[in-house]
């Protein structure tokens, strides 16, 4: 059984070869053009009120796996399909849209520790890279990673882990590594309850069970999450429409806005 976990393994979307598992991409043009509409209307709804930017985010695969094994696994192109993405939704919406190119800032720093072993999403420093190419497409300077105080929650057990269960994985747990925002660290979220809790943007999850410790960014995947920061007061705001990945890379919008949604 051991010999046999040690063999690179698909189950469903997920590939594992070893210690490290990787979501594998499969373009769906159905999926893509009602996202592409979807955000191609709010754009045309926004024209004049508000600035929308896109960020689509790749799947480990395509980026931190070799040629010949993304073509062995028969996956989708994410470049070329982030490229239909952003072209046909700035088509749709009369180039409304200011679309933030991150594919290949992810290829350029692929061997370091951008996507978790054990779990489908990115790190803080996968996030943190992205938020530098946001920041070049805004026009305002990127925070350096040295501003941020920075926290470590050892043994999370991710997603993958989840699927495969095996000990290669579970014996190479990951380290989430977190950056605290400058300006502050409180927030607030809704639940499905509709009861408003008071959190931190980055919370102390070391007491966590391994499967959830992700969820010390901004406490998760919520309904409705308010952020402000008193240290600008200039009314600037931003609505994050997004899901999971878009937690560990929200910490380093903060201190860039007056309140963030």
């Amino acid at each position: 059984v051991v010999a046999d976990e040690l063999k690179p393994q698909v189950q469903g979307s997920v590939y594992q070869d070893g210690s490290k598992a990787y979501g594998l991409y499969y373009f769906s043009r159905n999926a893509a053009d009602i996202y592409i509409n979807a955000v191609a209307d709010m754009a045309k709804e926004l024209d004049g009120v508000a600035e929308v930017y896109d960020m689509l985010i790749p799947d480990s695969s395509n980026i931190q796996l070799s040629d010949d094994k993304i073509q062995e696994l028969a996956i989708s192109d994410a470049r070329k399909a982030t490229d239909y993405y952003y072209k046909s939704m700035n088509n749709n919406s009369g180039n409304r849209i200011k679309t933030v190119p991150i594919y290949d800032t992810l290829l350029e720093h692929k061997d370091e520790y951008i996507y978790f072993n054990t779990d489908h999403h990115w790190t803080a420093l996968g996030a943190y890279y992205a938020y530098t190419d946001w920041a070049a497409v805004k026009g305002v300077s990127a925070h350096s990673l040295d501003q941020f105080e920075k926290i470590e929650f050892p043994g999370f057990l991710g997603s993958y882990y989840s699927t495969f269960q095996s000990e290669e994985l579970r014996n190479h747990p990951d380290t989430i590594e977190a950056y605290v925002p400058m300006g502050t660290n409180t927030m607030e979220f809704t639940q499905n309850d509709g009861q408003t809790l008071k959190w931190y943007i980055i919370n102390d999850v070391s007491s966590y069970q391994a499967g959830v410790k992700y969820s010390c960014f901004i406490g998760g995947d919520n309904p409705i999450s308010k952020i402000e920061n008193p240290e600008i007061t200039d009314g600037s705001s931003c609505v994050v429409v997004k899901e999971s990945f878009a937690n560990a890379l929200i910490p380093f919008l903060v201190d860039h806005y007056q309140t963030i949604y």
